[in-house]
């Protein structure tokens, strides 16, 4: 992985979810399922905001859980020898989806350090364009290879998406409450995953007007096109320029464009953050299935 050294300090998010102080299994699988509800999207939208919502609602849940896990009755239950195979199971699916944290952080943190390296280029090149069409270029080049990473896994995690739809019903079972877990946790990554991988860097923009749409406001930006997120933005914006540039225009194009690159930057640090944070919220679940079947 890319070594990453940034000043932008990452949103905090606030936890807000608590379980109940008894110990009622009842009352457990109550708060879980309002909890599961509120995940539930409320609107089309695509921005990193909405997908860094649904990441610190995992997040939550799966902190949530963690006393759960530790009840008597949970232990009890969980390692009667009928559910001994899924949960082995259970564990491998969770190896699965440490490995797919560690594929979409490095993924995020590359995407980082290519738009600051973009942004440092475009600092020092203002007034002299000889050389930011190769560097604009290497950016695409870049994108595309991280895309072609996040267009690989996203297959194979929409694969299993669609092979685990069974298993998200919602039976009121210790065993079927790790399994809608897990079918959570790979919908939140297919949304993640979705929105990192932005626009298509080859698709032809439609003429000139897409540039002259980078020097108007970006609030009318978002009101006309509510599905672009800032990496599309960004994609969209560096391909056009290279396409039909506009001397007359550089200054504004080039200012808008390093602004778009600071917002996805941070954007896309701050859900790496959150993504780190699963990492360990499921090592820490892993850790407590083990201990449930050493019992």
């Amino acid at each position: 992985m890319a070594s990453i050294s940034s000043n932008i300090t990452p949103h905090s998010h606030v936890r807000s979810i608590s379980l109940p102080s008894t110990s009622d299994q009842q009352s457990v699988f109550n708060e879980f399922y309002r909890f599961q509800a509120s995940q539930e999207p409320t609107s089309s939208c695509s921005s990193s905001s909405f997908v860094g919502d649904k990441l610190n609602r995992l997040n939550d849940m799966y902190e949530s859980i963690q006393p759960f896990l530790s009840f008597p009755s949970t232990k009890h239950s969980l390692a009667q020898g009928c559910h001994k195979e899924q949960l082995n199971k259970f564990l491998d699916e969770l190896l699965g989806l440490l490995d797919l944290c560690s594929t979409t952080k490095d993924a995020l943190l590359i995407s980082v350090d290519n738009a600051k390296e973009l942004q440092s280029v475009i600092r020092h090149k203002k007034g002299n364009n000889h050389g930011l069409t190769t560097s604009l270029e290497a950016y695409l080049s870049q994108r595309r290879k991280v895309k072609k990473v996040v267009c690989k896994t996203l297959s194979g995690l929409q694969k299993h998406c669609s092979s685990s739809v069974k298993e998200g019903q919602r039976t009121k079972s210790n065993i079927n409450m790790l399994k809608e877990m897990r079918v959570n946790t790979m919908e939140v990554f297919e949304s993640l995953l979705t929105f990192s991988l932005g626009s298509n860097t080859q698709s032809k923009p439609k003429g000139w007007s897409l540039v002259s749409k980078m020097i108007g406001s970006q609030r009318a930006q978002c009101h006309q096109t509510l599905e672009e997120t800032e990496v599309k933005k960004v994609d969209h914006e560096v391909h056009s320029l290279i396409t039909y540039k506009k001397t007359k225009s550089d200054y504004l194009v080039l200012d808008h464009i390093q602004e778009g690159l600071a917002e996805m930057e941070f954007s896309l640090l701050d859900l790496s953050e959150q993504v780190e944070c699963l990492f360990r919220h499921l090592i820490k679940t892993r850790v407590s299935i083990l201990n449930i079947l050493n019992c």
